[in-house]
Formats: structure tokens, C-alpha cells, sequence
């Protein structure tokens, strides 16, 4: 009877604790999906995203623990689209170290490459290689080989910066077709293109700078390069030119070069419009111009108290983040203080509580009674319990309901309309997916009747592929993009696209110099017309 009780005391206890602790853990969920809204939206709408980070309250270490990185992270891609290079600093500064921390290794590759490239190229301290060094053994610990190609281009990029720029091109063209040959994402080729046109207008051979802005070109439509990476560096690549005109006093050619970096001004960085801008003043002064030349030493001006401004404000940022982790580490040890008392309270209590029971045991029987009381409200609460299991059979039954549909797209014959009600269907999915996989519904299971004949005869033909990468490739089959994949398998897009990498690879398409998307509905265009 005396281990009864005591057992009755520790289940209570238990029980008060555990309540709490899934109240906070629920709270913690909230902050974790701003996390994800944010990095849904930080490309094309960076305000919204980053509002979205901004409603996760302090200490970050009490909301998004495991996330701090990414958070940092989002900040600093943020921080770019608004040009506002001080807080990328900052925040590329507080993502490498949580990154460390945390063991995400892609993320603190990835800010320490922002890193070398603020301190290098921006600030022209050269202790930044320490970060570049870094960011490639980050990435070879996260087996990350898109990130050491961008280790290696930055490496033909220091070259450039110090106007060595045969060596620049030296460094790219053995590789360009390597380059060329990555389709799951062209940036790396257009990056190299971007620096051979820039270095051969340095160079003054406007013949190569032509031909190889041809080939920057034919990629500006290409899906994997966002508009706005391509207009960042083409406009970069017009003040080349313009520069290298300049040069040559040809004031026609400078001006038309001119006039095409202002249709792009929006996507100019600092060290951009500050090139730009000194580009109008040279091209003023060769045509003796002193009002126009005037003008554009105003904008220079204008410029740099501008950049001294947001400097003096991310100083204050700074200074309120320092503030911020010191106070948590006054927290924490303050809560580790807390434990520790809290821990020798308990100890305490218990061994009283036991001498109690021991000396007192007759007098407890009154709270045997109260117990038998509370046992009977239990059993209610249980009961309630009961009631909530009846409802997750609705659940079921929607599954049910979703495979009944699933078969009867199954059967259409036309393949423009079955391939819009699958992506109907799938969208569907989509909004319930996170209901009906804690049921323990597996994602192949629940698409598998979609297209039967598909997954039978990949799974025949390549074997090597586990089910996530099936699944890509279904996806993929059937038309959606990467960042659709990632939605709805609740992954990131670089994870999607690393997996499309990882695939290409297994299927030998890359030394064939085929498409994935292409090879797939090659390969099983079949699989719709037997459906």
C-alpha cells in the first residue's frame, strides 16, 4: 500500500509536468512554421518573410531551438534583396554561429562564403580567405558539391577583384563545360559566363566580351536562374562594358552602355550604383559637361551618406545583439541556478513526504478516499477520450474517399485531362497531408494507385532508387517544379534539388547529356496512355 501511494504521487507529478511541457512545445510549433512561411517568400516578397521572422519572440533559444541558423540565414538573404549590407554582415556573423552550433553544415558553409565576400570584396580584408577555407570545409563535411563549386568560382572571383584577369579566365575556361553540364541549376554557368564577359572587357577584347555576353544571354529565361540573379549580374556586366569604352573615348558606345544600366538600377548593389554613378561623372568630363558632371558627383555624395547612415543603424544592431546574448546567458545561468534549487526542493520534499508515510501511514487513508474521487473524474476524462477515437474514423474514411478518387482518375484515357485532375487531386493532398501521414499513411503507399504502371516499371528499371527519389521523380513526370516537389513532400527546395542531382547521377543521365525531366517522360509516356 505504502508503494502505491508513492507511485500515485509520482504519476500526478508526472502528469502536471508533461501538460505543461506540451503547452510550450505547441507554442514552439507556431514559431517553427514562421520559419517556414519565411522561407517560402524570402525570394520574391523579402518584406513579408521577414515580418514573418520578426513575430518570433526573444529568446530565439526558447522558441526555435534547432533553428536559430536557418533564422539568421533568412535574415541575411533578406538583407541582400534590401541591399543593406551592414546587417548581411551581422547576420551571415550569427548564422555561422549557430550553424557550428546547430551542425548544419550547408548553412554555415553558405555563410561563410557571404562572409569572404563582404570582407574581401566589400571591406578588402584579405583575412576574409580564412572564411573561404571554411566554407569549404563546411561543405565537403555536408558532402555538399554544388557548395564547392561556388568555393571554386570564388577563387577565379579573387582573381578578378585583384585585376588579374587572364588568371580569372585562365581558372573558368578549363572548366566551363563542367559548368554547362550542371542543368539542375545553370547559375554556375551563367556565374562563369558573368566573369569571362566582365574580364575581357576589362581586357579591352571586345570580341570575346561579345561572344561570351551570347551565351550569358540565351540563359536569361532559363527556369533554374531567378530573374532577379540574372539581372543582378547583367547589369553588373554594362558597367564593364561601359567602363571599357570609357577607355577607348568612345562616348556613343559609353552612353548607349550607360542608358542600359540605368533600365537596371534597381538591381544594382552599392558597389554598383557607386561605379555606375562615377562611370556618368568620366563620360560628363569627356564631353566638358560641368552640370551633368556636377550632378552625378551630387548622387556619389548622396550615396555615401546614405551608406554611413545604414552602417551607424546596423552599429545600433549590433550593439542590441550583443545586449540581447548576454542577457540570455544571464538567463541561463540564472535558470541552471534555478534548477539546481528547484532539484534539492524536490530531493527534500520527497524524503519527507517518505518519512511521512512511513510514520503517519493511518492518517493517509482520508487521502485514499479523495484519490478514489479523482480516479472517478479520470475515468471520465477517459471516457471523453474514448469519444475523440470515434472521430479519427472520419479521418480513415476521408483516406478511403481520397484512394476511391485516385482510382477513378486512374481510369481516364485522355492524358492533358488526367494530368490536370492529378494535379488537382495532388494540391487536395496537399492541405491534408500533414493529417493523414501521422496516421501512418506512407507517401508511396498513398500515390502508388495515381499511376501503377509508373512505379512498376522505374522500380523494375532502377532499383537503385529509394522511395523519396521515386517520388521526386513521379513529381517531376508529371510536370510540377521543385519548389512544388518540396511543398508537398515538406522538404526545402535545395533538398529537392539535390536529390534531382543525386539522381541524374544514379540514372547516368549526365554523361548522356539528357534531361531528367526529359528522360523521365520519355521513358514512361507509356505508362499514361495504359492508364
Amino acid at each position: 500500500m505504502k508503494s502505491k501511494i508513492l507511485y500515485i504521487f509520482f504519476s500526478l507529478s508526472f502528469l502536471i509536468v508533461n501538460t505543461t511541457l506540451k503547452g510550450q512545445e505547441k507554442d514552439k510549433n507556431v514559431f517553427l512554421t514562421h520559419i517556414d512561411s519565411a522561407s517560402n517568400r524570402v525570394d520574391n516578397f523579402p518584406r513579408i518573410a521577414n515580418k514573418f521572422l520578426d513575430s518570433i519572440p526573444k529568446p530565439l533559444e526558447n522558441n526555435i531551438k534547432g533553428r536559430i541558423a536557418e533564422y539568421y540565414h533568412l535574415k541575411a538573404v533578406i538583407s541582400s534583396h534590401l541591399n543593406d549590407q551592414a546587417k548581411i554582415y551581422l547576420y551571415n556573423i550569427l548564422s555561422l554561429k549557430y550553424a557550428e552550433k546547430e551542425k548544419k553544415y550547408e548553412i554555415a558553409g553558405a555563410a561563410s562564403i557571404e562572409l569572404f565576400y563582404n570582407l574581401y570584396i566589400i571591406k578588402k580584408d584579405t583575412s576574409a580567405l580564412n572564411y573561404l577555407k571554411k566554407a569549404e570545409e563546411f561543405y565537403t563535411l555536408a558532402n555538399d558539391k554544388l557548395g564547392l563549386i561556388d568555393v571554386m568560382q570564388m577563387k577565379a572571383y579573387i582573381a578578378q577583384y585583384n585585376d588579374e584577369f587572364k588568371k580569372s579566365n585562365n581558372l573558368i575556361l578549363p572548366k566551363l563545360n563542367y559548368y554547362k553540364s550542371i542543368k539542375e541549376d545553370s547559375f554556375y554557368y551563367m556565374y562563369a559566363l558573368f566573369m569571362l564577359t566582365s574580364n575581357y572587357a576589362y581586357l579591352n577584347d571586345n570580341t570575346n566580351r561579345i561572344k561570351y555576353y551570347k551565351e550569358f544571354k540565351q540563359l536569361e529565361k532559363d527556369t533554374t536562374i531567378s530573374t532577379l540573379l540574372y539581372k543582378i549580374h547583367d547589369v553588373t556586366i554594362h558597367i564593364a562594358s561601359t567602363e571599357m569604352f570609357l577607355k577607348k573615348k568612345k562616348t556613343d558606345s559609353t552612353l548607349h552602355y550607360l542608358k542600359k544600366s540605368d533600365e537596371l538600377i534597381k538591381y544594382m548593389n552599392n558597389s554598383d550604383k557607386e561605379n555606375h554613378f562615377k562611370n556618368y561623372v568620366a563620360y560628363y568630363n569627356e564631353l566638358k559637361n560641368v552640370e551633368g558632371k556636377n550632378n552625378y558627383i551630387d548622387s556619389l555624395k548622396y550615396l555615401n551618406e546614405s551608406l554611413i547612415k545604414k552602417n551607424i543603424d546596423a552599429s545600433y544592431s549590433i550593439n542590441e545583439s550583443f545586449i540581447e546574448n548576454s542577457e540570455i546567458l544571464e538567463v541561463e545561468t540564472n535558470k541552471k541556478k534555478f534548477n539546481r534549487n528547484w532539484i534539492a526542493f524536490l530531493t527534500t520534499l520527497l524524503i519527507v513526504l517518505i518519512i511521512f508515510v512511513i510514520v503517519r501511514y493511518k492518517s493517509i487513508k482520508k487521502m485514499l478516499l479523495e484519490f478514489t474521487k479523482r480516479t472517478n473524474e479520470y475515468s471520465f476524462l477517459q471516457n471523453n477520450h474514448e469519444k475523440l477515437k470515434v472521430k479519427v474514423v472520419g479521418l480513415e474514411n476521408y483516406i478511403v474517399d481520397l484512394k476511391k478518387e485516385i482510382k477513378t482518375i486512374s481510369s481516364i484515357t485522355d492524358i492533358d485531362d488526367q494530368r490536370s485532375k492529378i494535379k488537382e487531386l495532388h494540391k487536395e493532398i496537399h492541405h491534408s497531408t500533414a493529417i493523414l501521414l501521422v496516421k501512418g499513411e506512407d507517401h508511396l503507399d498513398l500515390i502508388n494507385d495515381l499511376n501503377v504502371d509508373f512505379f512498376n516499371q522505374i522500380s523494375m528499371k532502377h532499383p537503385t532508387l529509394n522511395s523519396s527519389e521515386t517520388i521526386i521523380c513521379y513529381y517531376l513526370f508529371m510536370g510540377f517544379k521543385s519548389k512544388e516537389i518540396g511543398a508537398f513532400i515538406n522538404t526545402s527546395l535545395r533538398s529537392v534539388e539535390s536529390k534531382r542531382y543525386r539522381i541524374t547521377n544514379k540514372l547516368k543521365l549526365k554523361e548522356k547529356g539528357i534531361k531528367l525531366v526529359d528522360y523521365l517522360q520519355d521513358a514512361f509516356k507509356q505508362t499514361l496512355t495504359t492508364n
